[in-house]
């Protein structure tokens, strides 16, 4: 589906000769890629409202997309195989954020984001296999990633500490366990392409 929108824009760009004709293959992948990343944004968000948890779903997605970036992880096969992954880590996430009885918010959430940290600290970042490091971005990669998660740690630990935002540090930690699980999933299954 998306495939067919970006080809058609890239054609309309390609014709009034805002982009040449031997980029318009880059252009097509590229348009695909932020269609698709879009729509899983509407998605997530749509449902976030229909759960009455569109600031915690914000700052999930926030968390998660800031680390996984430079962290990497498991590719689906398929965009339908990757919004669905997605979907149910976020609802995953979403259910554990509601169900944890309050006594135990504070403790899972620097639990989960120090195991996350480790997780980065040992596992990051993983390439695509349809776009491998070039240069020095392995190593660029691996210092992102551990500064992200380091700050994110660092503020859900803030969070704690400020009653009124426990529930959002835990989104972060929970955002950050989805990025975990990711990354486990692409060492277990291999690194597969989209």
């Amino acid at each position: 589906m998306f495939d067919k929108c970006g080809s058609r824009i890239a054609g309309i760009l390609s014709e009034n000769r805002i982009i040449r004709e031997e980029d318009r293959e880059i252009i097509v992948y590229g348009l695909d890629a932020l269609l698709s990343t879009l729509a899983n944004l509407v998605i997530i968000i749509v449902i976030g409202i229909l759960l009455g948890q569109f600031v915690q779903t914000v700052v999930f997605l926030v968390s998660f997309a800031a680390l996984r970036v430079f962290a990497g992880g498991y590719h689906a096969r398929t965009r339908i195989g990757c919004t669905a992954t997605f979907i149910i880590i976020y609802l995953a996430g979403m259910a554990l954020q509601h169900y944890t009885p309050n006594m135990l918010i504070k403790p899972a959430a620097v639990c989960l984001a120090l195991a996350s940290l480790v997780s980065v600290l040992v596992l990051a970042p993983i390439e695509h296999p349809n776009r491998p490091f070039q240069d020095n971005e392995y190593q660029v990669f691996k210092t992102a990633s551990r500064v992200v998660a380091g700050l994110e740690t660092l503020l859900v630990v803030l969070g704690i500490s400020f009653t009124g935002y426990v529930n959002l540090a835990y989104c972060i930690s929970l955002a950050m366990l989805g990025v975990t699980i990711v990354l486990i999933l692409a060492r277990k299954f291999g690194k597969r392409s989209e």
